[in-house]
């Protein structure tokens, strides 16, 4: 978001000099790289004007590998647990979504799989296509539903209008849809997982989790009474007792050792 306020501001402040015929570089030497951007207002104004659509094609697939690897730490926090095997947590993107729910035995919402799915195959045809729009992008649309279009329209344009050989435009629409479905999709893993988890796993994680936020230690006489604070600000689902954590830092402690 920063990035797209940033060329919206470039452009707008460009204004100011309209018609100049000095190269940015002459006009605002203290701006970093700055060289590497060696244009006349005008021309530079284009560019920035037209950012949002370069932008989008470097943040989707951002996002999605993000949700990529959150998806596969839950993965491991399942075979910590002693539910998923070595070889299911290296699984991709693509079959992630579907073990998870096997493992659990619960269901992500399935329209918002729909659209990740979508999403997925317009960033493999950007990666691997050239851009444009492959077989697998068309056969990600057939199960494509009223609310999966309803919740996609409300930010970007419809995919359905898609045909092969078309190019893929990633825009400031896509990008916030690839966070958004991204985002509800991540609760729902961690709604899935958070049942079938032991506890005592859980409380372990609160306190590793503190310990690499903060580098608290483990050895201070009020260690407890942060990390309480720490989990029911950041774990308040779990709803850990004093015993639990307590339990934990104990554990922590012998590792030390």
């Amino acid at each position: 978001m920063a990035l797209l306020a940033g060329a919206g501001l470039a452009s707008h402040l460009l204004q100011l000099t309209q018609g100049s015929s000095h190269l940015l570089p002459e006009v605002f030497p203290q701006v970093p790289h700055i060289g590497r951007f060696n244009l006349e207002s005008e021309a530079a104004r284009v560019i920035l004007d037209s950012a949002d659509a370069h932008l989008g094609a470097m943040s989707v697939p951002y996002a999605l590998a993000l949700h990529e690897d959150f998806l596969r730490t839950c993965l491991s926090m399942l075979q910590r647990a002693g539910i998923a095997s070595r070889s299911q947590v290296e699984v991709s993107l693509a079959g992630q979504h579907s073990l998870i729910e096997k493992l659990t035995g619960d269901t992500f919402d399935s329209d918002s799989l729909i659209q990740l799915d979508v999403l997925r195959s317009m960033r493999n045809c950007l990666i691997h296509g050239g851009g444009l729009v492959g077989s697998a992008l068309i056969s990600a649309l057939q199960p494509w539903t009223e609310r999966a279009e309803a919740g996609w329209v409300k930010l970007a344009p419809s995919p359905t209008r898609m045909t092969i050989g078309q190019r893929v435009v990633f825009g400031h629409g896509e990008m916030i849809l690839a966070l958004a479905v991204t985002t509800k999709l991540a609760r729902e893993a961690n709604r899935l997982i958070q049942r079938v988890v032991p506890r005592s796993q859980w409380a372990d994680v609160i306190v590793a989790d503190y310990r690499i936020e903060t580098d608290g230690n483990i050895l201070a006489p009020d260690f407890l009474r942060k990390i309480r604070g720490f989990a029911r600000f950041n774990y308040v689902s779990l709803a850990m007792t004093d015993a639990e954590l307590r339990e934990a830092i104990d554990r922590s402690r012998l590792q030390e050792k």
